[in-house]
């Protein structure tokens, strides 16, 4: 958290969110069995409320705009986004497949779109060993939001192959 707060501060960021994780979660569960020790639930542990950030639980959801974030866990499958779009009927994003997806539809009133936006996650075999030498349909991207008046907004999402990525004309060696 101090790395992410150090680049946050770098760029004069003074709105941040923290929607809650499965990994995350496993703090709080530890904690609800083993109840005397608060300190671990997760936002305690890693000082959001101190480090400035509005808080969602897991499985809750942030709406900026006409966009909600959340983890993602709630609806899987192989075409999480469109089950996503379907059951919730509004603007979604999350990462918790860790895959590239994306499903729009449109409702008597207007456009409305899913995004599954990878993840940021170490993909080396040996970090991955749980899996089994499975092969996974996992991608490194993160996503740019503009949003606009009313509460419109646009979505880049921008992959990453072989620890590089091109945003705005310009292109990031993260290598």
């Amino acid at each position: 958290m101090d790395v992410i707060d150090e680049a946050l501060d770098k760029v004069g960021c003074k709105d941040k969110y923290f929607t809650e994780g499965n990994h995350d979660n496993w703090c709080n569960m530890a904690v609800d069995k083993y109840p005397y020790i608060p300190q671990y639930k997760f936002a305690n542990a890693v000082k959001l409320k101190e480090r400035g950030y509005k808080f969602y639980p897991y499985g809750t959801h942030l709406k900026i705009g006409k966009l909600y974030f959340y983890h993602g866990h709630q609806y899987g499958g192989m075409y999480h986004t469109s089950n996503h779009l379907r059951k919730l009927g509004c603007n979604i994003m999350y990462a918790h497949w860790h895959s590239l997806q994306h499903m729009t539809a449109t409702h008597m009133d207007g456009p409305k779109a899913a995004w599954s936006i990878g993840c940021l996650k170490d993909m080396d075999p040996k970090k991955n060993q749980w899996l089994d030498n499975r092969h996974i349909n996992w991608s490194h991207a993160f996503a740019v939001v503009d949003f606009f008046k009313g509460g419109n907004f646009s979505v880049n999402v921008v992959q990453i192959v072989n620890g590089k990525a091109s945003l705005w004309g310009e292109v990031l060696n993260g290598s």
